[in-house]
């Protein structure tokens, strides 16, 4: 039941990987895939009955001619010019009263600039009530135009403002609705004082006698400059020049079905690619209902296929993801993170879409294999091509430059190792990028700088590798050389402990981890992880040392008054003693493996054949009774500490150990190991079992070697 439960989870994080990954790719639609500086082989055309692009510069023109259509607003306050024209009229009646000129004070001659015919023309005009009352009327109908207008001051209009041909005058305290457009010639006063000016001329042209109304504008003309009385509204014209943008509509162009968007062999610009997108969102709004969901069902098939593919590697090649749940889970997960951060970063100008790919491959290279890297890579190549729209020459891009990265993935020993990785990948992705640009020709400045991107991508793949490689360890439960080299430091506290406690054991485990390192290299296993392994693999010895022979010190064991199941149990018991510290030190799962199944289910021959001698009533004594819980070793790894722990502990029996004799005892131990059936779930093969026997063999043979007795010793 529970194992039917796991495969029914496992089932259903595989199908949701799917699910997401298919639509991650397929996205809102066909994927835009032109760039600035692509170079198309043949002419884009567009694909739609038409489509409409806003005309930003027409648009920016049309609104900005109507701002400048808009006047400077100014208020008026006439009350100067009022009084200019009050102290006009005085002056008429002043003159109307005086009988000669020289009768006017000299203040009023000389502030007026008082001429005898002025004088004249004036006395004239008043020498009767009926023409004083003319006069005054005549006076206030040639101001009007004064006074509505206004008088414009020297900086009353900052000089953005200068230029402004018509100004929209409202008087002071009047909305600003009833405001009237002026020319600027008839408020500015160099040009209201001109004698052929049209202020000048409606001014005259409000006397009965042109002579009378030349008098007194001469009069009034020196003073107009010193009254101004319109004033600069900076806020409310701005406001209506931004209510003119606003109102003008905005400007389209318009592209129809077959019209050229880019020539053949032109490299596409930021007009071109603006054109171009607009294109594509419209093609994508036409696509219909049915074109839609065939494009889906045809994605969801191939990343179906993917998926099934990739689980036939898994389940030819790596049986330990496939029977673990969480390995399941990291692995799906993985693609699916990968597959939406290319989805992203798409179509960015620094081609960082290959990142997640690189690292993703080389996180599956250093927790599983190279192989099984390469294969995903694959996968992940083809659905980043697919995401992107890319084709055959991302896709060698992508592919060939991880997988140069992935290759060189062989051991992690050192942190400079990554940051080698990382070049090697950007030296694949530098060569893949001008290899490809040159057979699309490619415009040089294009492919140039898409291969210093992607090669600066993949060097910074190999650094945050290097960073995030512990987070990977603990999440992938893996460990590389650099942990296994850390681990295996003598100050480990483990290691310490064992020193103290157990100091044959500690010498036993340094020697039984050298001749499996040995072995390992000569079959190509984990050779770092055979020997960090072979440290740990008897520290549940610790607990009871004196116990184990390679402790005792003198003839009396303590097993001599113990029966021999009771002596079993304790020699067995340091299996799961192992197990336990290690799991409390946080040593990783292939360390714990190792010393779970470094024993596998052996039989402890010496208590149970001395069981047998001392049963005396005839009972049978079960064989069971006195193995090893086990289980029997899972990988080449446990296998080859199993085979290098037997033959390192039988070979200190030997009295004499020979070459010959260490090869009788070797060739021993591992038959005896295979007849029983302990390299049963394995994967090793007889040619690598008899390797790994040459292999002890030698290695025993080099710690045995003869010495030569020099004259000053009497033993060697």
């Amino acid at each position: 039941m529970a194992r039917q439960r796991a495969s029914l989870i496992g089932l259903s994080i595989i199908v949701a990987s799917v699910l997401a990954t298919a639509a991650i790719v397929h996205g809102a639609g066909p994927p835009f895939t032109y760039r600035i500086g692509q170079r198309p082989d043949r002419e884009i055309r567009v694909k739609v009955r038409e489509f409409k692009i806003r005309n930003q510069t027409k648009t920016s023109n049309d609104r900005q001619a109507a701002a400048d259509k808009v006047p400077p607003s100014m208020v008026n306050d006439p009350a100067p010019l009022r009084d200019l024209a009050d102290r006009l009229d005085d002056l008429t009646v002043t003159i109307a009263k005086s009988s000669r000129i020289e009768d006017l004070p000299e203040v009023v001659r000389s502030s007026w600039k008082l001429r005898p015919e002025a004088y004249l023309d004036i006395k004239a005009a008043t020498d009767t009530p009926q023409r004083r009352d003319n006069l005054h009327a005549q006076l206030i109908k040639a101001f009007e135009p004064l006074i509505a207008n206004g008088v414009l001051g020297p900086e009353a209009l900052p000089r953005n403002e200068e230029a402004s041909a018509q100004l929209a005058i409202h008087g002071l305290g009047q909305p600003r609705d009833a405001a009237s457009l002026v020319p600027r010639e008839r408020v500015v006063p160099e040009r209201i004082v001109k004698p052929d000016g049209s202020v000048h001329r409606d001014f005259v042209s409000a006397f009965t006698s042109p002579r009378l109304g030349e008098a007194l504008f001469q009069l009034v003309a020196d003073r107009i400059g010193g009254r101004p009385t319109l004033t600069f509204e900076p806020e409310v014209t701005a406001r209506l020049r931004e209510e003119a943008r606003d109102a003008v509509e905005e400007k389209f162009d318009t592209y129809k079905l077959g019209q050229v968007l880019v020539e053949q062999g032109q490299s596409i610009g930021e007009e071109q690619l603006i054109l171009l997108r607009m294109e594509h969102e419209a093609a994508v709004k036409a696509l219909s209902v049915g074109s839609r969901c065939q494009r889906a069902a045809g994605i969801l098939a191939l990343v179906v296929a993917l998926f099934l593919l990739t689980g036939y590697y898994i389940y030819r090649h790596e049986p330990r993801i496939a029977e673990s749940i969480r390995h399941i889970a990291t692995v799906c997960g993985l693609v699916v993170v990968c597959m939406a951060v290319v989805r992203m970063l798409a179509n960015q100008t620094w081609n960082a879409e290959l990142v997640p790919v690189a690292i993703g491959a080389m996180m599956l290279a250093v927790a599983y294999d190279p192989n099984f890297a390469l294969m995903a890579t694959f996968g992940l190549s083809i659905l980043t091509c697919l995401a992107l729209g890319g084709g055959m020459s991302l896709f060698l891009v992508v592919m060939g430059g991880t997988a140069a990265g992935v290759l060189a993935l062989n051991e992690v020993r050192t942190r400079t190792k990554l940051i080698k990785v990382g070049a090697t990948a950007a030296l694949g992705y530098l060569l893949m990028t001008w290899a490809t640009g040159l057979w699309e020709h490619q415009p040089l400045d294009l492919v140039r700088s898409d291969g210093f991107w992607r090669a600066g991508w993949g060097l910074m793949s190999g650094f945050f590798l290097g960073g995030s490689l512990p987070f990977l360890e603990s999440t992938f439960g893996m460990v590389t050389g650099i942990s296994l080299l850390e681990l295996g430091d003598i100050t480990h506290p483990l290691l310490q402990e064992l020193v103290r406690r157990a100091p044959g054991t500690h010498n036993h485990s340094i020697t039984v981890g050298a001749i499996a390192e040995a072995a390992a290299e000569r079959i190509g296993a984990n050779a770092l992880l055979v020997r960090i392994g072979a440290y740990f693999h008897d520290i549940g010895k610790m607990l009871k040392p004196h116990y184990f022979v390679e402790n005792q010190v003198g003839a009396t064991s303590r097993h001599a008054n113990l029966a021999p199941a009771m002596s079993t149990l304790i020699i067995v018991g340091h299996v799961k003693d192992g197990v336990d510290l290690g799991r409390q030190h946080h040593l990783p799962e292939p360390i714990i493996d190792l010393i779970e199944q470094h024993h596998g289910t052996t039989l402890v021959e010496y208590f149970y054949h001395e069981a047998n001698r001392r049963c005396v009533d005839g009972s049978t004594v079960h064989e069971s009774a006195f193995r090893y819980p086990g289980p029997k070793p899972q990988t080449r790894e446990a296998a080859i500490l199993m085979m290098s722990d037997a033959v390192e502990s039988a070979s200190r029996s030997l009295s004499e150990p020979t070459p010959s004799r260490l090869e009788g005892l070797v060739s021993d131990m591992i038959d005896k190991r295979l007849r029983d059936g302990q390299f049963d779930e394995c994967s090793l093969t007889l040619r690598q079992i008899a390797e790994v026997r040459d292999s002890l063999i030698k290695s025993l043979i080099a710690i045995y070697h003869g010495r030569v007795k020099y004259p000053e010793q009497r033993t060697a």
